[in-house]
């Protein structure tokens, strides 16, 4: 049985890898205006050269989501856990490290593009391997609490690149006032500070132990009654075959990825396009670069403070009240409305003060991050049996980027044609869709991981815990309590 000690162990470690990610992912919105006055003739990136810089992450991700989602449920948590923090320290690694001179700008993008790349397989990595642990691992907590705590670190994450960019902005004001070239340190520090939090959980990723529920229903398999000996990616896509030829399971991987998809599209459209949005809406503007750049980190963490942290913390207790479906359903659909509310506002032809405009970015972002951002990935961890969760998750999550690489070598090129008005227009439609979709999911409000792999979703067993499962009676509620499951399996040579 786990010890609390170990439980907090498990969270910190998991967590503070996912605030590495939240810092690295979102800090190209600041450095691309950088790299502009510094390498580019005209002191801006090109739209077509900035999508391509900022949507290289999100195609390192989609490739980092889907294989190492496959080889968590191929090889084991445990044989992979910790490598995707090598990659991602790497990749940054290897940004920092761009010529001082002497490159092309079309071979500075090329470089930040392919090593952006790099750092997103890392990224995309952990993605559902620390999904599938979190929801594996003894919960302090509720299952979704557990879950949800680890990925809101995304959100720490963000708001410190913020702050760390402002706090580097003021150091070197004096400098950069009398030779622009000093931003050098500042973009660099800035993606270089952001590996530090990653460095520090290396060890503790590498040497995390097997989940129990993977080796109970993988390993051990009792539903077959056999221990599986050897275990690889034949076996895992036997698993998945057999698992998704059947339509409801199909469906409900269907619907998890399309809603991710559609998500994305919207989500990374206006978070990795932030300095842009808010340039558009009269904040982000100065006399000389450092001016513009100070106001750009303000306006972020006034964004963020007030709108994207608190978003995942509202969330995170909402699925045990309201239930995963509920609240992804009413969110998007409140999400739609204010997208609209805000291409109509936003429209030339209306005169809105920035105090306004800045509102209602802010209060969407809010309900953006209470609602989809945090059960889009919640739920492909609950609603699928062990053997194919981190396969599952790691599709949904991919094909989430894959509407994060659309938005973003097209967000530039679609704005600079129809105006920010008529991209938010098309996010209020996308989030629309996204709320249709989000009926094929079914509830797992109240199941345990034990009901997922009873197929108790559909019907064929009670709910553990429930009177009908003691007394074969109907009962309305499954118990909400994940018991703790206990393996006493040891595989030679492998874990305790």
């Amino acid at each position: 049985m786990a010890t609390r000690g170990q439980k907090v162990r498990f969270l910190i470690t998991a967590s503070v890898g996912f605030l590495s990610d939240g810092y690295l992912n979102l800090t190209i919105g600041l450095v691309v205006p950088i790299i502009g006055y510094l390498y580019f003739p005209k002191g801006s990136v090109p739209a077509t050269n900035s999508d391509i810089m900022k949507g290289s992450l999100s195609l390192g991700m989609v490739v980092g989501q889907f294989i190492f989602g496959i080889l968590g449920d191929a090889w084991g948590r445990h044989a992979i856990y910790g490598k995707e923090l090598i990659l991602t320290l790497f990749g940054t690694l290897m940004t920092i490290l761009l010529p001082w001179n002497g490159l092309s700008t079309r071979a500075i993008t090329a470089w930040v593009a392919v090593f952006r790349v790099v750092t997103g397989i890392g990224i995309g990595a952990d993605y559902p391997m620390s999904s599938t642990l979190a929801a594996e691992k003894t919960p302090l907590g509720s299952r979704s609490v557990q879950v949800l705590t680890v990925f809101s670190a995304i959100g720490l994450g963000n708001i410190s690149a913020s702050i760390i960019f402002l706090i580097l902005l003021k150091a070197f004001e004096s400098s950069v006032a009398t030779n622009v070239r000093h931003l050098e340190w500042v973009w660099r520090l800035l993606l270089g500070i952001g590996m530090v939090p990653a460095a520090l959980t290396l060890y503790a990723r590498l040497t995390m132990p097997e989940s129990a529920p993977y080796r109970k229903y993988v390993i051990s398999d009792e539903s077959k009654g056999a221990q599986q000996t050897t275990r690889g990616l034949k076996e895992q896509w036997q698993d998945f075959f057999s698992y998704f030829r059947e339509w409801k399971h199909a469906r409900i991987l269907f619907a998890t990825a399309a809603s991710w998809f559609l998500f994305d599209i919207a989500y990374y459209g206006i978070n990795l396009n932030q300095s842009i949005i808010l340039e558009r809406i009269g904040y982000a503007t100065g006399p000389n670069p450092w001016s513009k750049l100070y106001h750009i980190a303000i306006g972020n963490i006034i964004v963020q403070a007030a709108g994207y942290l608190p978003g995942f913390y509202i969330g995170i207790p909402l699925p045990d009240l309201v239930g995963r479906v509920r609240q992804q359903l009413f969110s998007c659909v409140a999400v739609c409305a204010l997208y609209a509310i805000w291409a109509g506002v936003s429209s030339p032809s209306v005169h809105t003060s920035t105090g306004g405009l800045t509102t209602i970015f802010t209060l969407s972002q809010l309900v953006l991050n209470l609602g989809p951002n945090v059960t889009t990935f919640l739920i492909p961890t609950e609603v699928f049996p062990t053997r194919v969760r981190g396969t599952a998750h790691g599709i949904s999550a991919a094909a989430g980027k894959c509407g994060a690489v659309l938005t973003s070598f097209a967000f530039g090129t679609v704005e600079e044609r129809i105006g920010l008005s008529g991209v938010l227009g098309l996010f209020s439609g996308v989030m629309a869709l996204t709320a249709v979709v989000t009926l094929l999911i079914p509830e797992t409000k109240g199941y345990t991981l034990e009901d997922i792999e009873n197929e108790v979703l559909f019907g064929q067993k009670a709910p553990s815990g429930t009177i009908e499962a003691a007394f074969g009676s109907p009962a309305d509620e499954p118990h909400p309590k994940e018991p703790e499951i206990s393996c006493n399996y040891t595989r030679p040579g492998s874990y305790q």
